[in-house]
């Protein structure tokens, strides 16, 4: 996987986790039961802002929700870890993230108390389970652990990988994109994807969970190991229910208008170089060439030492 934030997994976890239900869900099955049980749910915000520096970027991507806590304000911060290979100093990263974050606020709002920050950190790197110890205390080289004295607890951490499948089909909204997450390495996909769409229990009448079936169902076609589509979808199609089919079937057009559009697209480049390649034969100057063809100077060079072979 890559170590760019920018990557399929994380796009959609993030957009997963922007839908209401699903981060409601995500917190009652991973906060502790003493954080969801206090949570107002119609407090809960979803902040654009990150804060995440610069020297943490290569590590993490952050969700940052804004909420009421026992009525007061609070913020549930859950950071995506991107390295397939496990940092030895996580929860030093984390503290510094958390920090960072206070600091913010403390900056926004000089003259209040710092709110409550409970961070979670939501792993599924490919080592399993998570080698490295999650104590902030651990970090230290402390002889006479004196650390001890100030640091207490350790982060909490969701290895995917850890997680049991049945329990993951319990889950009414977060269960399908952890499971998706959980599997999307595996060899050949088809196999899980079926049993993930075939898990669903999203009421399909709400335009969220129609949401949430086109986001789930393009990341198990596009991300993962299907050596054929076409064949998964044709094969599978009987065993899913009405909303599902339909939406598999839409998705097929998608995917073969996309070829359509492809085939098009590459016969007018195509076309376009067999006119260039007979001007440039004429001895027809490349300037004018590449105004009449739309190619660029350094695509008619290459067409042109590739006639001369």
């Amino acid at each position: 996987m890559s170590d760019k934030i920018n990557n399929v997994h994380d796009k959609f976890f993030r957009a997963s986790m922007g839908h209401q239900s699903v981060a409601i869900d995500f917190i009652q099955h991973h906060f502790p039961k003493k954080i969801s049980q206090a949570l107002n749910t119609k407090s809960l915000k979803l902040l654009q802002q990150s804060f995440i520096k610069k020297d943490l970027q290569e590590h993490f991507s952050d969700l940052v929700f804004s909420c009421k806590l026992a009525d007061k304000p609070a913020y549930l911060t859950l950071l995506i870890e991107h390295q397939s290979s496990p940092d030895k100093m996580m929860a030093f990263r984390i503290h510094q993230y958390l920090f960072g974050l206070l600091s913010n606020y403390r900056k926004q709002y000089p003259n209040k108390l710092l709110p409550a920050v409970y961070a979670l950190v939501f792993y599924h790197g490919k080592t399993t389970p998570y080698p490295y110890s999650l104590s902030l205390q651990s970090c230290f080289d402390d002889p006479l652990n004196i650390m001890s004295e100030v640091l207490y607890k350790d982060i909490a951490l969701v290895d995917v990988n850890q997680l049991s499948d049945e329990v993951l089909k319990k889950q009414e909204w977060i269960g399908p994109v952890t499971s998706a997450l959980k599997h999307i390495r595996q060899q050949e996909m088809a196999p899980f994807a079926l049993e993930i769409l075939s898990s669903l229990q999203w009421p399909m009448d709400k335009y969220e969970a129609q949401e949430m079936l086109e986001l789930i169902l393009n990341y198990l076609l596009s991300a993962g190991n299907i050596d054929d589509i076409d064949s998964f979808i044709e094969s599978s199609i009987e065993q899913l229910s009405s909303p599902i089919r339909s939406e598999m079937m839409t998705f097929a057009e998608k995917m073969e208008e996309r070829g359509i559009q492809k085939g098009k697209q590459e016969g007018k480049i195509e076309g376009k170089q067999d006119i260039a390649l007979r001007m440039l034969n004429e001895g027809i100057d490349l300037a004018f060439i590449s105004k009449v063809t739309d190619l660029s100077l350094a695509d008619l060079k290459r067409l042109q030492e590739k006639n001369k072979r």
